[in-house]
């Protein structure tokens, strides 16, 4: 699509790219596929040493509504408030380089803002899919600016989906856009302080397709993010004239999972969410990888019988038994 005619953006897109060659070019077609399509994407990428900047180079000359920026890596804080300084629309959305948007996603958020002139931010509700797309289960989201709120005093960073949120251009500078050194909790720091300004929100419907991947993460770089969120949730409550140790307290984390747990988890959330074949895939996964812990996972999902229904008729069995 070309059309140097067009003036100034309604919505600023603002996605992060780091080594994300397998999902980018999905991410950004639907992104190209919105039928609201007033908008520039602002693809920012961090350094990437894999084929990115290629995928975004090709994808650019197709479509004028991509700016492609290219910078070594610095990461994902520096390259947000980049996309801010380079914005030029009344609405910034948000977009993650692995993620897929529902075609209606901005069209459905920008009519929530217009008709609710005191929300600052508006996000979705999500459904969770795999590395290779299969859905695992929807995201518990909820809708008020209060729930939210109470969730993000919790910890709770996804209380708003970082990489679902469009927001009001004014409101994010308006409070000085990302702050420096808040890495993994930047999007909680942020939701906190938009919230003081004015009402955030979630539409009920899931527009966004968030990508899950097994990384690994390591216990330290776990309590780096922990340790940025306290933070956030201090410095929050301080401003609003609250106790700074009134948040209630968290329970310790705990050792990454091993990959074998993480898919016997997905594959229970998918047997819940009805999504059969995901549920399948991940029990023979979990089962061959540590087949002493998980034998009995594949049999459950193949009869379709949910956890605690499973529990409760080997009680029963136990006890008649007994």
């Amino acid at each position: 699509m070309k059309d140097s005619s067009r003036g100034e953006p309604q919505i600023s897109v603002v996605m992060p790219v780091y080594q994300a060659e397998p999902y980018l070019e999905a991410a950004v077609e639907s992104i190209l596929a919105q039928s609201f399509g007033d908008f520039e994407l602002l693809a920012l990428d961090d350094g990437s040493t894999d084929d990115s900047p290629r995928i975004l180079a090709s994808l650019a000359a197709r479509d004028d509504r991509i700016r492609v920026h290219l910078a070594q890596h610095a990461g994902l804080v520096q390259r947000l408030n980049e996309g801010l300084a380079l914005a030029r629309g009344a609405y910034i959305a948000r977009m993650d380089a692995d993620d897929i948007s529902h075609p209606e996603r901005f069209e459905r958020q920008i009519a929530y803002l217009e008709a609710h002139p005191e929300c600052v931010a508006v996000g979705t509700a999500v459904d969770e899919i795999d590395p290779d797309g299969r859905l695992i289960g929807a995201m518990d989201i909820r809708p008020t600016h209060e729930e939210i709120d109470d969730r993000m005093l919790r910890g709770d960073g996804g209380a708003l989906v970082h990489a679902t949120a469009m927001y009001r251009s004014g409101a994010l500078r308006s409070i000085g856009g990302y702050h420096a050194g808040t890495d993994g909790g930047e999007d909680l720091d942020l939701h906190l302080r938009l919230s003081e300004i004015g009402r955030l929100a979630n539409l009920s419907e899931r527009l966004f397709l968030y990508r899950k991947n097994y990384t690994g993460v390591t216990h330290s770089r776990r309590l780096d993010v922990r340790s940025r969120q306290d933070a956030a949730i201090r410095k929050a409550l301080i401003r609003r004239g609250l106790d700074p140790n009134s948040a209630p307290e968290r329970p310790p984390l705990v050792a990454e999972p091993s990959a074998d747990t993480v898919w016997a988890i997905w594959a229970n959330r998918a047997l819940l969410a009805s999504h059969r074949d995901t549920a399948r895939h991940y029990a023979l996964k979990a089962f061959c990888a540590a087949p002493q812990r998980h034998w009995k996972l594949p049999i459950r999902v193949w009869l379709g019988i949910r956890p605690l229904l499973w529990k409760r008729c080997g009680r029963t069995l136990r006890q008649w038994i007994a």
